[in-house]
């Protein structure tokens, strides 16, 4: 055996346990719940597992269309899944692209709205907060949205491991990885400050990029936004971790972990994952521009700051993806 076909060999056993690890039973569970929920829906007109939203790249569809969609999608997964020890080349490729259709399309802005609101959803359901009277019927749909981004990851990291198994091509250079995830990073902090500006301004009862009027008609919904704006915040810090220290070590006072190696997929996962959560809550925003319905959105044309700020959410998502996975580049070039 030549030693390219030994190191072959190895770096194919290698994958084997990652392609063999959670995201293939994800990517399986998601495929036969959404397939079977919308075959249901389309022949006994049960619960639509997607309910048509303007918050959606596919809003003006109805249930039906999209279940169509579904059936397809997940008819794909499972075909995917079935191909990767025939033909993982093939597998992978069609799990990839399955993924990347349900995460960044069929699911939509419901998943960031679950992320952002999930602490006054939860106070919601047990009538404290705001959000009392409309927690339960957010909740469901947007589940739904999340179960899509999470489904369509996972189907995209089985078709990456499949990929890879058939490949010895080199990772990025270390020096390479960093400079990409520096300045990926400098963009996927700029992005969601930008937009916590505002909604801190609002809460704080500044009119910044609104009329006064509008914060009298928003009311309660400042506190709403407030919650997003520190969300975002605190997502620009663990963003930063991506070329910090800390981002590689936890902090030595830490009980237990304190001074072990942060695990790359700690801050890989979540970088794609909320990566793609974001990009596809964009998407449904430059569909409402192109459609002439982004006034239908709180505010009007005026009221810029309601709707611009979100515009800028698929750089952000594609920065936040390509810095997750620089940081993995690099951490895993430096072993």
């Amino acid at each position: 055996m030549t030693i390219l076909q030994t190191h072959h060999t190895t770096r194919s056993t290698s994958a084997g346990p990652r392609a063999a690890g959670l995201s293939p039973w994800l990517a399986g569970l998601w495929s036969v719940a959404y397939l079977g929920l919308a075959v249901l829906h389309l022949l006994r007109d049960t619960g639509a597992p997607w309910v048509p939203t303007e918050a959606s790249v596919l809003g003006s569809l109805s249930s039906p269309d999209v279940s169509v969609l579904i059936v397809a999608l997940g008819a794909l997964g499972l075909v995917g899944l079935a191909l990767r020890s025939r033909s993982p080349r093939l597998a992978g490729s069609l799990l990839v692209a399955t993924g990347l259709v349900t995460a960044l399309v069929l699911a939509d802005a419901r998943s960031l709205t679950f992320l952002g609101y999930l602490p006054m959803l939860l106070l919601g359901l047990v009538g404290v907060g705001p959000m009392d009277e409309v927690a339960t019927d957010r909740l469901v749909p947007a589940l739904a949205s999340v179960g899509e981004s999470v489904g369509g990851l996972a189907l995209v990291l089985t078709g990456v491991a499949a990929l890879r198994a058939t490949t010895d091509r080199p990772g990025w250079p270390v020096a390479t990885a960093a400079r990409v995830c520096r300045w990926a990073v400098a963009v996927a902090i700029a992005v969601p400050a930008f937009y916590a500006s505002t909604r801190l301004a609002w809460a704080l009862g500044i009119p910044f990029g609104v009329r006064e009027e509008f914060l009298v008609e928003l009311g309660d919904g400042k506190l709403a936004g407030l919650g997003l704006a520190l969300a975002a915040l605190v997502g620009c810090v663990l963003t930063a971790g991506l070329v910090m220290r800390w981002g590689e070590v936890f902090w030595s006072w830490l009980p237990v972990i304190g001074g072990r190696p942060v695990p790359v997929r700690l801050a890989l996962l979540p970088s794609v994952f909320v990566g793609a959560v974001v990009f596809s809550a964009g998407l449904a925003f430059w569909r409402l521009m192109w459609t002439g319905q982004i006034t239908d959105i709180p505010g009007n044309e005026a009221d810029w700051a309601a709707w611009v700020p979100e515009l800028f959410w698929p750089l952000w998502g594609v920065a936040l993806a390509v810095a997750g996975l620089a940081y993995a580049a690099r951490r895993v070039g430096e072993r």
